[in-house]
């Protein structure tokens, strides 16, 4: 009996095989041919060059762009591709009444349906692995291929409305020469620029001249320099002021695609989540938090000593500077140490000079490190007087005086959970809780943005197989052999499930509705999901 049955089985499973790999081949044809048109249409649409944000490039520059955008452009449409090619392929075969023969034959339609699982479960596997893996490491060749034209890349940016941003400075340019004087030194003409302290503009203005010099290790362009001719606003001292030169420390040229969430491999995601503090932004913030309580720990112990004593002593390797005041306060919101009628004890190399002035400041300059930041005392109108002999100058500055070493340890120490959490019993001044304020955020939003990322690139893979299935269970239903009726089958669903993760990503970036986005990244996959399991219930009843 069971040999008998076989003997009828046989030939119509091999029928089935035999349609199976016709339907492949048909797909696959259908399948490269979209691929092609799509990826040729968004990388040299535009799309990619939105997605990747660069500026002009050379037509060198842009041959070499265009071996690596067209690759992140196949990867994006491959989605759309599989799918279009599953709705006219089973539409076709549909309209022709084959699949109506093929049942009449006792053939179960869904078995003809492999094809179109297996190229779905591959287009899922290829996206898979280009969001997470290929396409991040194209961003890193890109940022290889513009570094090497630093000429191209000082003009470009400095016509950017962000500039270009190197330590504490910012510069711009609506007119500039780039003159590339030598092999490694960039001469910059009429230059506005901004000085900042953390996300705070000290002070702005023009200079007549920047003159950089860079070097390039790894990928990586390294600047210093100097400015010359300044005309600037200081905010701290409320008053313009002028100076003959300034050195530019230096600093790494920031890549022409900066790191972002959305630019990292899978496996940089996950390492991300579970360390957020190594991330360049939430390590900048809670630096620059460290700092603001190293400094407000230094003017407090600074302020306690006036108060005791009138008067505090700040010294470096070099020198010892007694500071006596009539009268001093805390600048409101700030912490700062405002002197009236101060006079400067200064012991340097066996020589003394004394330095008065009617107003001084006392403050902490962020430097590079914790350590790196210091004491600076900015006094105006300043008297400096040595054997006889009087300066006067409208600003003069001393320091910067280091920190105690065993403060900076303390605070290096402290644990960014503890760094994050308000201190009990200590009553922070404005300046700290701003600073622990914005690296709370910074925090949260980090986290955010790369769950949202993680769920973004799981669901769009995910997605893959679900759209690709519906699509040709949907080209079946509606007879699809129309190139336009299968393109509206597959604009549809895809448009539902693009609109949901999008939406989803989005809201998962706000802390009052993260889980509510990452779970609308999913509700447009199972809705889906749903109707797949319907239309293929449907298509048994058939």
């Amino acid at each position: 009996m069971i040999l008998r049955s076989w003997r009828f089985m046989a030939p119509a499973m091999t029928f089935a095989w035999t349609l199976q790999r016709y339907i492949f081949k048909e797909m696959g044809k259908t399948f490269l041919l979209t691929a092609t048109g799509l990826a040729g249409i968004v990388g040299l649409g535009g799309g990619v060059w939105n997605i990747i944000e660069l500026g002009e490039v050379t037509p060198g520059q842009f041959l070499r762009l265009m071996a690596l955008v067209l690759p992140i452009a196949a990867a994006l449409t491959l989605p759309i591709a599989a799918l279009f090619s599953a709705a006219v392929t089973y539409g076709r075969l549909s309209a022709d009444n084959e699949l109506t023969a093929c049942r009449g034959s006792g053939i179960n339609i869904h078995l003809l349906l492999l094809p179109c699982v297996v190229l779905s479960l591959l287009s899922a596997t290829v996206t898979f692995v280009f969001v997470n893996f290929f396409i991040p490491g194209l961003i890193s060749n890109l940022n290889d291929l513009f570094s090497a034209d630093v000429a191209a890349i000082i003009r470009q940016r400095l016509h950017r409305p962000q500039g270009i941003a190197l330590g504490k400075n910012r510069f711009y340019a609506d007119d500039t020469e780039v003159q590339l004087n030598e092999a490694n030194r960039i001469t910059l003409h009429r230059v506005a620029f901004v000085e900042l302290d953390g996300e705070d503009w000290v002070r702005y203005g023009t200079a007549e001249k920047v003159e950089l010099t860079f070097t390039s290790n790894e990928g990586s362009l390294r600047l210093s320099g100097r400015m010359a001719g300044l005309s600037y606003y200081d905010r701290r001292a409320n008053g313009f002021h002028e100076a003959g030169e300034q050195v530019i420390g230096a600093d790494d040229l920031p890549p022409a695609l900066p790191r972002k969430i959305k630019f990292l491999t899978l496996g940089e995601l996950i390492y991300y989540r579970s360390q957020p503090g190594a991330w360049r932004e939430v390590h900048d913030a809670i630096h620059r938090l460290r700092v603001a309580i190293a400094r407000g720990d230094v003017l407090d112990q600074l302020w306690g000593n006036w108060r005791k004593d009138k008067r505090f002593v700040l010294q470096d390797s070099d020198a010892r500077f007694v500071l006596t005041a009539r009268s001093a306060a805390r600048v409101p919101h700030d912490g700062a140490i405002e002197c009236t009628d101060v006079s400067i004890d200064e012991h340097q190399a066996g020589e003394r000079r004394t330095i008065t002035a009617p107003r001084a400041v006392v403050d902490v300059r962020r430097g590079p490190t914790l350590g790196g930041s210091g004491l600076h005392v900015d006094l105006w109108q300043a008297r400096l007087s040595r054997d006889g002999t009087t300066i006067h100058r409208e600003k003069h500055t001393l320091g910067p005086f280091p920190i105690p070493a065993d403060l900076v340890a303390r605070v290096e120490a402290l644990p960014a959970a503890q760094l994050l959490a308000p201190t009990p019993n200590r009553s922070d001044d404005e300046a700290i809780a701003v600073r622990r304020e914005s690296a709370r955020d910074v925090w949260g939003r980090t986290v955010r943005r790369i769950e949202g990322a993680l769920h973004e690139r799981l669901a769009f893979s995910v997605s893959v197989v679900v759209l690709v299935i519906l699509g040709a269970a949907l080209g079946i239903v509606f007879r699809g052999a129309h190139t336009l009726t299968a393109f509206g089958i597959s604009f549809a669903p895809s448009l539902i499930v693009i609109i949901a993760i999008v939406a989803g990503k989005q809201l998962s970036q706000n802390a009052p509705t993260h889980l509510i986005g990452l779970l609308v990244i999913w509700v447009g996959i199972a809705l889906l999901a749903a109707a797949d399991v319907w239309t293929l219930a449907r298509l048994v009843r058939r």
